[in-house]
């Protein structure tokens, strides 16, 4: 169990949800499971961390999607520049998250398109930054490396210059060798195509 959560405000959470699912023919933000879209459950399951504040960029099909998200504890931005890929998302949340939380010491990435994501392993990625010094935690899973991760603040400036279709892998891989890793088995799922779409419902429906 993580200790001190109350001493863990210090981290935010980025939220990317700005693409345009063009291999999913819709905007795969808003499938549903159950009674809430994919992107509701991945917020619901940030918000019930003690991290904040929880930062959501939009892009793509922001008028679609900026309605689902009223009334919930968390702050948009826009990033013009969604088409050009993830790492400008990164970027512009990264950035709209300083200006909100000067004090903010680490940064947790995440995407709106892996729906076994939970709560236990956002609180094991910041707890394991707490036993050690590495610059940055990620999510282990099919022989990869990738998000959710954790990046302490000392990479704010080099995530806030990221651009590119690749999102973090550049930085993952740049300091793969001092990073501390978490298993997340569960990452390997996210969700681009109708038909993986469809085998998840099938499977957890």
């Amino acid at each position: 169990m993580v200790q001190n959560e109350e001493t863990q405000a210090n981290t935010g959470i980025v939220i990317l949800a700005a693409g345009a699912s063009t291999r999913m023919g819709q905007p795969k933000q808003l499938l549903r499971i159950g009674t809430e879209s994919l992107l509701q459950r991945v917020i619901r399951i940030a918000l019930s961390t003690p991290f904040r504040p929880v930062v959501v960029v939009l892009g793509a099909n922001q008028e679609k999607i900026e309605p689902e998200l009223a009334g919930l504890e968390v702050q948009l931005v826009y990033n013009p520049h969604w088409s050009t890929g993830m790492g400008s998302s990164i970027a512009t949340g990264v950035n709209h998250l300083q200006h909100l939380a000067k004090n903010s010491q680490a940064v947790l990435i995440l995407v709106g398109d892996q729906p076994l994501l939970n709560r236990a392993h956002l609180l094991a990625l910041q707890e394991r930054k707490n036993q050690g010094h590495s610059p940055m935690v990620v999510s282990r899973y099919s022989a990869t490396s990738g998000v959710p991760a954790l990046f302490d603040q000392s990479l704010f400036g080099e995530l806030i210059e990221l651009d590119g279709a690749q999102g973090a892998k550049p930085l993952i891989q740049k300091y793969l060798d001092q990073a501390s890793v978490v298993d997340f088995e569960e990452g390997v799922l996210d969700i681009d195509t109708p038909e993986e779409w469809a085998a998840f419902l099938n499977q957890n429906g």
